[in-house]
């Protein structure tokens, strides 16, 4: 389980430069047609429509690794002062039921929005007539690796929870506490600053 863990997380982060390059170039496509437009008059055609693109296909793939990190936004004001095992199960329940949201989310991107586009051989209506079953394929694509990567959790804090490991399923998929961001805010100031030390000498 825990190598299955390491990689799902090593794909995750994959996929997670994966989005943020799409995003990047977007970011930087956008940034050419808005000093054309300013200085010579003139656009790139389909500018937004693949800029549309990137966004969803670089959230879909940043799902995985965002779950894996535990790094998704959770309101957890109250949950803080339940008992561990309680918090543990809430954990599990909350998981699941994300879970079941992103199972219709994902079965409809293939079997509803791709499906379609792929039989009809459907195309985007601006100037670039891009076949839409490409950026579908590759927006459901990272929607399947954020549930395969959901399914690990759940089976491995499901078997911590049964064997009474409760702080288990807290690292797994609790919400990061202060102290945890902090603590990991500091390893990384610490690398960052060793790395930049090495580069001077």
């Amino acid at each position: 389980m825990e190598f299955l863990t390491k990689l799902a997380m090593a794909i995750a982060r994959l996929g997670t430069w994966f989005g943020g390059l799409l995003l990047f170039a977007a970011a930087l496509l956008i940034g050419v047609e808005v000093l054309l437009r300013r200085f010579l008059g003139m656009s790139i055609p389909g500018t937004d429509e693949l800029a549309g693109y990137a966004m969803a296909i670089g959230i879909a793939w940043g799902l995985a690794f965002t779950l894996l990190r535990r790094a998704h936004v959770r309101i957890d004001s109250l949950y803080v002062l339940l008992p561990v095992p309680l918090r543990a199960l809430l954990d599990i329940v909350g998981l699941a039921l994300f879970m079941a949201f992103m199972s219709v989310v994902t079965w409809y991107a293939w079997t509803g929005v791709f499906a379609r586009s792929f039989q009809v051989g459907s195309r985007s209506l601006s100037r670039l007539e891009t076949p839409l079953w490409i950026p579908q394929a590759l927006w459901g694509a990272g929607l399947v690796l954020f549930l395969l990567c959901a399914l690990l959790l759940l089976v491995r804090s499901l078997w911590a929870l049964l064997r009474g490991r409760f702080g288990d399923v807290q690292d797994l998929i609790g919400s990061r506490s202060i102290l945890e961001e902090t603590k990991e805010e500091v390893e990384d100031a610490t690398t960052r600053l060793a790395a930049e030390g090495r580069n001077t000498r």
